[in-house]
């Protein structure tokens, strides 16, 4: 069976410099470094099909390993969960949007679950009035998979806020709602990177004061101690599907839009996000292009794992190796001498050594290669990249 995209095996060694393991108990000698590849011009935020793709329980020939005097235990890696936060405008100009919204989110949550992402939904809108026949008045009523039976919440993975979002309010909802009025906080995760997707055919005219854009993002931050990131480190990203051409979003897509939503506009250029047609008939590719840009912002990011019951972790001896779908595995030294937005090219930590970060070419083969493996052995004194 195979597993899903973004899957990782992380193997604790002891030693062996100059052997890496394939992932399936063979070992082969390393390739000497990364190859840098500038062909597919990714960038993170990007569409496109991203991940890793490995083996559900990879074999480890014991005997091998043991001939090796390298390992120790397999310890399963994760990659950083993701909360998806959607405010739908259920004004009555968005009746075909909303009906569009609900028949196409599980398309997102659909790539993400193949791609091994450890997701959450929030959807903030009304969903219908039962004193209404179905589709009189704009409402949200997520199906199944994603939805609970009949419109309700499923936890842990879905929750309606049942909150009305009007034509220029959603990002003033989004803030009033995080922790009263329905709240949506305690669904988050903290270390989760957040995305929000507004779907309107109007503009933002709160909160102020101007620019908006500005404005919402600094309330957003002050709140969840973190929950967010800091302004020089957001842990959230923007999303639109709004009246914004995709080829020129500063013009409306179509008559029928009220408005381009230029504040939404600037929010997804703000955060590394992008905006998606509202005038579009069929919201699937929008929000696969959601679910693709989410698997591409935490692609190249590997939560460090715990060391094995009775050691410890030691931050200079962890080895990052990268099989590709057809080749000798490589290793991809560190390279800690500039930040990754800097120029860097391998992989170092953040801040607090939590997680790994590959940057450059690194960053750039891996998405490029969906079933490429990567494996994080733990032990040997680490491989640095020797300075230029």
């Amino acid at each position: 069976m195979r597993a899903p995209l973004f899957a990782f095996v992380v193997l604790a060694v002891g030693c062996g410099a100059g052997k890496e393991t394939d992932g399936t108990g063979s070992l082969r000698d390393s390739g000497g470094g990364f190859e840098p590849d500038t062909s597919t011009g990714i960038e993170p935020g990007e569409d496109g099909a991203v991940g890793f793709d490995v083996t559900d329980d990879v074999a480890i020939d014991s005997k091998l390993l043991s001939d090796a005097a390298c390992a120790k235990s397999t310890v399963a890696a994760s990659r950083p969960p993701v909360d998806v936060i959607v405010a739908v405008d259920t004004s009555g100009s968005m009746q075909e949007e909303s009906v569009n919204v609900q028949n196409n989110i599980n398309k997102m949550s659909d790539f993400l679950k193949a791609s091994g992402v450890d997701y959450r939904v929030v959807m903030i809108a009304m969903p219908p009035n039962p004193l209404f026949p179905p589709g009189f008045i704009p409402a949200i009523c997520v199906p199944p998979p994603l939805g609970g039976p009949s419109c309700a919440s499923n936890p842990p993975l879905y929750r309606q806020v049942p909150n009305e979002v009007g034509s220029k309010d959603a990002l003033k909802v989004i803030l009033s709602t995080y922790d009263t009025k329905g709240k949506w906080d305690d669904f988050l995760r903290p270390d989760a990177f957040k995305a929000f997707i507004v779907v309107t055919d109007d503009n933002a005219s709160a909160p102020t004061p101007e620019p908006i854009h500005t404005t919402f993002d600094a309330e957003l931050l002050k709140r969840g101690s973190g929950t967010f990131g800091t302004a020089t480190a957001r842990k959230y990203i923007f999303y639109p599907i709004c009246g914004a051409k995709d080829s020129d979003n500063s013009q409306k897509c179509g008559d029928g839009m009220v408005n381009n939503g230029q504040v939404y506009v600037d929010l997804a250029k703000l955060t590394g996000g992008r905006s998606y047609e509202l005038c579009n008939k069929d919201f699937g590719p929008a929000f696969s292009g959601v679910g693709k840009g989410l698997a591409a912002a935490v692609a190249c990011e590997i939560l460090v794992p715990k060391p094995p019951p009775g050691e410890t972790f030691d931050p200079t001896k962890v080895n990052v190796t990268y099989t590709p779908s057809s080749g000798a595995p490589v290793t991809i030294e560190q390279d800690a001498s500039k930040p990754c937005a800097g120029g860097a090219n391998g992989w170092q930590y953040n801040a607090d050594k939590t997680k790994i970060v590959l940057c450059g070419d690194a960053c750039t083969k891996l998405k490029a290669d969906p079933t490429g493996k990567v494996s994080v052995e733990l032990g040997c004194a680490t491989k640095i990249k020797p300075p230029m």
